[in-house]
């Protein structure tokens, strides 16, 4: 009697454990399913919202300040009127610089959480169960940060004739935080703040940080 209780009892132990081991191999299972899909949409959903605050403070900045061409470059000739240097006026550059960065923090710093639905089904290889069954909820919630770098770009036209562009590049790097997940995305955004043609030959050593391209 006290045998077959003792088996009884080694039985339903390994019955038990055998319970926790599958189950914790099919959560195992599904985490290593769906930790693609759900990081796949997370940078789907977060490189769009991304993209649309940096235009949206690329727009606000541009159409906000009035900087011309002269504003923030500074052609020096000398008494013979022939080009010595180009020069960035680096007060109105870096407050330009500075503006975009600003309001580009701030535009991404209002993206709300959003929730993104997965069906089931995509957790699965199967064709046929693609955008089946019962939604799963993520909620995402994103954080960024936002850099910005001048650049200058000179390309002849004609004889004599360059054309000047200034880029300000704004690069963001993202994350979407996700509970029990996280990705990141890396975005840049070039804009063109102020752009001429300048007649007259540029001579080989411009201004500091200038970027000289010969195309």
């Amino acid at each position: 009697m006290k045998k077959a209780r003792k088996n009884y009892q080694i039985k339903r132990k390994l019955i038990i454990f055998s319970f926790v081991l599958s189950f914790i191999a099919l959560c195992i299972y599904i985490d290593i399913c769906l930790r693609p899909v759900v990081i796949t949409v997370a940078q789907y959903n977060l490189q769009s919202v991304i993209n649309k605050a940096v235009n949206n403070a690329i727009i606000m900045v541009m159409e906000e300040t009035d900087y011309t061409y002269d504003d923030l470059v500074e052609i020096v000739k000398n008494h013979n009127e022939e080009i010595v240097s180009v020069n960035y006026n680096s007060l109105h550059v870096n407050k330009l610089r500075s503006e975009l960065v600003k309001t580009t923090i701030e535009q991404t710093q209002k993206l709300p959480a959003t929730n993104v639905y997965i069906p089931i089904g995509n957790i699965t290889s199967i064709d046929i169960l693609q955008n089946k069954g019962p939604k799963l909820k993520f909620k995402i919630t994103p954080s960024s940060y936002v850099e910005a770098e001048v650049e200058s770009v000179f390309q002849n036209t004609g004889i004599n004739q360059i054309n000047h562009q200034i880029f300000i590049t704004l690069k963001v790097t993202a994350n979407a935080l996700i509970p029990n997940y996280s990705t990141s995305i890396y975005s840049e955004n070039k804009v063109c703040v102020a752009e001429t043609v300048i007649i007259g030959k540029v001579p080989n050593t411009i201004g500091e940080g200038l970027i000289y391209s010969d195309n």
